[in-house]
């Protein structure tokens, strides 16, 4: 009975390891369904008088325009899938009437604190992260809309003069995107200076740093800016990669790509059933990961190669011939070939780690004042800080194995009048990423998490003597560092770092004392750098899937010869799928694939369009 009993507890613990584990997931990236991938759009507004027609013995085709604008919605999750597990129901309290309920679209926000703050929720990013004061609270909320106005343009040749049921097909669409995330802070507690002031060794070697020297907000670091005051002896390198946008929205306009078709039908008056090979040429926007929500035209610059197949059978035919009632399916499956792009990278085991602040590390410089004995590790702390995701933003080559499109669609068509309305399945399988042939640039034993490291102490001899550390913490996250884990107590000591050892200095290995404390402190005997094997290519690899509703209706001037002109209006509703097991997992509400830890997410939105053409023969 007690080995069961272990058993089921062991299988229990395993479990609750992998929820966990899920739970620590993010996107640092996302690509959306390319606007130029869309077979819904295809067709709709054709099929009836336009496109694989059984009675043609020559030359005929179709051109088409379809203009059309989209805009997302369930933007809560796509800010789950950016930020993960840190995000949770924060009312703002000072003024809870603000306060987010369940029904609220953006119920989950960022909260940022200093270990100094009463009370810290362990989900809160640390602000020492982002040189905020160490009583710094504040949250931030988001609302993401992602918005597309786009003109698709169409091309439909039926070459029966040739061969009985071949054509090709060429279209793509010209779109402006725009994007943002409206990031939103609300600051709880500014800082005082009497407890988010950080002593002498913490930030600068040289002297303590005070809120007035720090930022005052952490969206000023999120967004790139430089601190409003220079920190002595200290070089502070503002956020490059990965930066939120704060005002208003960003946009981009540019052809998605160009599609292409070439297939063949074998047609009848009451069906067709036929296959196409199609390829698409990129002319879209390449990802540069200049920011974490950036504009997206196109699929990310990939070549795609594939295979179509489609059918439609008329189910009722009216004795007149005038009105009939068809079904209409199509699936259209591609690859993506590699294609290279930039992409922002967190460390393996650390979500969000792009934003954690890391130190410096050089060879040792100076005279005596360095450290001695054990404790010495050759390095010093270098007097540079810049955010992670500086440098673990990197050239890359992305490729995804298969990407499916698949419409089944009904078409009631009286006369001139049609209309059309139908299901559209999209999906596609998971990203692979590696390194391109520049991975060579990235900065190997140079840079280390800081965490809430201290950089220096002094001699116990002579306070003014400072002994630069090389000190690091490999084991710091954006919630907190390994010394308040450690010994809240005594932060400053450094007992927490990596291989810690106490510092000593000088002939006679003199301890090393905190300014704050004058109690020895600790160094890394071993530092830990962040090494290009450490970015978690792995966890950002994405999947999607959306299934999208939609209708259009549209006449024909079936009247005229030779140059038959139509028009359309309709509209779609398109929802994405969302898991990042960053909720989910360990509920009841769990999915089948609790245990794949990539992300899925696609983008939820509705569109309306206007659709016009002229056929000819």
């Amino acid at each position: 009975m007690k080995r069961t009993f272990k058993k089921v507890f062991s299988l229990c613990m395993l479990l609750s390891a992998t929820a966990i584990m899920s739970v620590e997931h993010v996107a640092p990236y996302i690509q959306f369904r390319s606007e130029g991938r869309d077979t819904a759009r295809k067709l709709v507004g054709t099929t009836s008088h336009h496109v694989y027609l059984d009675d043609m013995e020559s030359f005929y085709g179709t051109f088409n325009m379809t203009l059309q604008y989209d805009r997302s919605f369930r933007g809560k999750e796509l800010t789950q899938a950016l930020f993960g597990c840190s995000l949770y129901p924060s009312p703002i309290v000072n003024n809870p009437a603000d306060a987010c309920d369940s029904s609220c679209n953006n119920n989950k926000s960022l909260v940022i604190s200093g270990f100094s703050t009463a009370d810290r929720n362990p989900k809160d990013w640390m602000a020492e992260n982002f040189l905020l004061p160490s009583d710094f609270k504040s949250v931030i909320t988001f609302s993401p809309l992602v918005q597309n106005i786009l003109v698709d343009f169409n091309l439909y040749v039926g070459l029966d003069e040739w061969v009985k049921g071949l054509y090709f097909r060429l279209y793509g669409p010209v779109v402006n995107n725009r994007m943002s995330l409206d990031p939103d802070e609300t600051v709880i507690n500014p800082g005082t200076e009497e407890n988010g002031s950080y002593p002498q060794g913490y930030y600068s070697p040289q002297e303590g740093v005070a809120p007035d020297q720090m930022f005052s907000r952490a969206l000023q670091f999120f967004s790139g800016q430089p601190l409003p005051a220079q920190i002595p002896n200290v070089t502070f390198i503002p956020l490059a990669n990965a930066k939120m946008h704060t005002c208003g929205h960003q946009s981009t306009t540019g052809f998605a790509e160009l599609r292409g078709e070439f297939g063949w039908n074998y047609l009848h008056e009451d069906y067709h059933v036929g296959l196409n090979i199609q390829a698409a040429a990129p002319t879209g926007k390449r990802p540069h990961g200049e920011w974490i929500f950036e504009t997206e035209v196109g699929n990310g610059k990939h070549w795609e190669l594939g295979a179509g197949f489609g059918a439609h059978w008329t189910m009722w035919r009216s004795e007149d011939e005038e009105k009939h009632f068809d079904f209409v399916v199509e699936a259209d499956i591609t690859h993506l070939f590699n294609a290279k792009q930039k992409r922002t990278f967190d460390l393996i085991g650390k979500p969000n780690s792009r934003y954690m602040l890391a130190q410096k590390l050089v060879t040792n410089v100076g005279g005596e004042n360095i450290l001695s004995g054990d404790s010495n590790a050759g390095l010093q702390f270098g007097n540079t800080y810049q955010p992670v995701a500086n440098f673990t933003t990197i050239p890359i080559k992305v490729s995804v194995g298969v990407q499916a499109d698949v419409v089944g669609m009904f078409n009631y068509t009286s006369r001139g009048f049609s209309w059309d309305f139908g299901y559209n399945f999209w999906a596609t399988s998971k990203e692979h990423i590696s390194l391109s042939d520049c991975d060579a640039a990235f900065p190997t034993d140079t840079w280390a998490l800081k965490g809430d490291a201290s950089i220096a102490g002094h001699t116990n001899t002579d306070p003014d003597i400072t002994v630069l550390l090389a000190a690091t913490e490999s084991g710091a996250n954006i919630h907190t560092g390994t010394n308040s884990v450690k010994d809240p107590n005594a932060i400053y000591n450094n007992p927490g770092v990596d291989t810690a050892i106490a510092a000593t200095t000088g002939e006679d290995n003199i301890p090393v004392l905190a300014f704050v404390n004058d109690n020895p402190i600790d160094t890394s005997k071993k530092p830990v750098f962040i090494q290009l094997t450490d970015l978690d290519l792995k966890g950002a690899e994405i999947k999607a899937r959306s299934n999208k509703v939609f209708t259009h209706f549209s006449y024909t001037w079936i009247d005229r010869e030779d140059w038959i002109p139509y028009l359309g209006i309709g509209a779609s509703a398109q929802f994405g799928s969302h898991n990042n097991h960053s909720e989910n997992c360990d509920t009841s509400t769990a999915t089948t694939d609790c245990n794949d830890h990539t992300t899925s997410i696609a983008l939820s939105n509705w569109a309306l369009w206007v659709k016009g053409g002229v056929s000819f023969d």
